[in-house]
This record gives C-alpha cells, sequence and structure tokens, in this order.
C-alpha cells in the first residue's frame, strides 16, 4: 500500500510540475487563443484581434497543416519573455518582409528581436490547441 502511495504521489507531483511548465509557456488574455507548436517542439499562445487570421488557425488546427505563424515582437510575462502583438499576427506560406526563427531563440535574445529587428518574425509551427 506505501509503494502505491508514494507512487501516486510521484505521479502527483510530476503532473503538476509538467503542468505548471504548459501554464507559464500559455500564458494568454483573451478568451480566444491558439497554442502553436514551432519545429523545435516548443509551444506559445497566440492571440489575434483579425477575424480572418482566427479561422486560418483554426483551419490550421483541423488540417494539423505546418505554416510561418508570427508577428511583431513583443515583451510578455510567459516563459519566453515574449509574444507576437496580436494585432499583428500573420499566417503565411511564404515570408518576404519577415525573419524566421524558432520560440527559443527569440526567447534567447529579445532585444535584437525587439530593438533592432522590430519586424515580423515568424517560427514554422502548426496549431496544437485552439481555445474559443
Amino acid at each position: 500500500m506505501a509503494i502505491i502511495t508514494v507512487a501516486l504521489g510521484g505521479y502527483l507531483v510530476w503532473y503538476y510540475l509538467d503542468h505548471l511548465d504548459y501554464l507559464s509557456e500559455t500564458v494568454h488574455e483573451t478568451d480566444r487563443w491558439a497554442v502553436v507548436k514551432d519545429s523545435k517542439g516548443d509551444i506559445i499562445s497566440v492571440e489575434t484581434t483579425n477575424n480572418e487570421v482566427w479561422n486560418t488557425l483554426y483551419e490550421l488546427h483541423q488540417n494539423q497543416t505546418e505554416m510561418w505563424i508570427g508577428g511583431i515582437v513583443e515583451t510578455y510575462g510567459n516563459k519566453w519573455g515574449f509574444r507576437f502583438k496580436p494585432d499583428t499576427i500573420v499566417v503565411a506560406q511564404v515570408t518576404i518582409e519577415g525573419a524566421q526563427s524558432n520560440i527559443q531563440a527569440i526567447s534567447g535574445d529579445l532585444d535584437y528581436w525587439i530593438d533592432t529587428w522590430a519586424k515580423e518574425t515568424y517560427v514554422m509551427a502548426r496549431v496544437i490547441e485552439i481555445h474559443q
């Protein structure tokens, strides 16, 4: 009985800590948000004010298609220290005007992406969750 209790307790602690990491990666402010997973396996939440972009994110979730998803990077209170500004979110098959990166690289050099680059930045990602 003690072994089962210890095993169950260990599992619950592991699940709780794993869930805390998920919550810190997917901080959001609205009821309508999506979780995207980049090509390196990292996740971040994306919120948009544009209905057309939202519909595209919804379709990507249905199709599990990877595309370039991004916008202008701004400082934010999540695990990564940034988010894509909700009113600048873009979903594209090809990126011409923006830079391509991944979530971890953006997080690792925020000064560059926010102050120096200050244009649209994209990550190759697929939508793994839709919340509305």
